[in-house]
């Protein structure tokens, strides 16, 4: 089943849309970010992907009890990523009920913790690309690595990691349509289970994405919160 995921993005506890990935261009549109998840589990989402953006950029969580009192919420799975980058970061979110932690900056300087972390929590671990012109981009988007995407994979792939989140941060929240063609080049070297994010605009964005061998699902931002796309509609 391929799995359509909307995303809550929390920035000094509200619920915002970045675009590009700038801290500079928000906007709110939720002063809740639990308003914004009870919204998509009531319209049928089935999993919700909740980023600390605050953590993100800092390296340490800020909005662990916006994500606490999320689980107390609702009853569907989230997946969390955002400033998560030890071992007991994980185990805390894990402990919490969060279906699958999600690994970004982490697996570029701190490679021998995804290993840890895939040996003990196998599926739940997920690791996060986010890449730009193919370089993998660290620490909320403020850093370019220089690691390629696909290296990146590799090594994460060696290391158990079982499900990527590919993210191409130049479309992201711009509203103008995926970057297909790295979405496919990636999934089809990594030939383990990715799901896409950035950029998608409209239902038959998903149709084409649904092509593509070993996409399992896709993030959508952006075009729910400004209603390009109606989550009751694609689903």
């Amino acid at each position: 089943m391929f799995e359509i995921i909307p995303a809550v993005d929390i920035l000094d506890g509200k619920c915002v849309r970045l675009k590009q990935g700038s801290f500079d261009k928000e906007t709110i549109y939720y002063k809740n970010p639990i308003e914004a998840a009870l919204h998509w589990q009531e319209q049928g989402a089935t999993r919700l992907h909740v980023v600390d953006l605050d953590g993100a950029r800092t390296g340490t969580p800020k909005n662990l009890a916006i994500i606490l009192k999320m689980l107390e919420s609702i009853k569907i799975p989230i997946q969390v990523g955002g400033g998560y980058r030890k071992m007991d970061d994980v185990e805390k979110l894990i402990g919490l009920g969060v279906s699958r932690v999600v690994l970004g900056t982490s697996a570029i300087f701190n490679p021998n913790l995804i290993e840890k972390v895939t040996e003990r929590f196998g599926e739940k671990i997920i690791v996060g690309i986010d890449a730009k012109k193919g370089k993998v981009m660290a620490n909320g988007w403020t850093n370019v690595s220089q690691k390629t995407a696909v290296a990146l994979a590799q090594e994460a792939v060696d290391m158990g990691i079982t499900r990527f989140i590919f993210t191409d941060i130049s479309r992201d929240g711009m509203l103008n349509g995926p970057n297909f063609e790295e979405i496919e080049k990636f999934s089809n070297f990594v030939k383990v289970n990715v799901i896409a994010s950035g950029g998608i605009t409209k239902k038959e964005d998903i149709d084409q994405l649904k092509t593509i061998k070993n996409l399992e699902g896709c993030i959508i931002g952006q075009a729910l919160y400004t209603g390009n796309i109606k989550l009751e509609e694609v689903l």
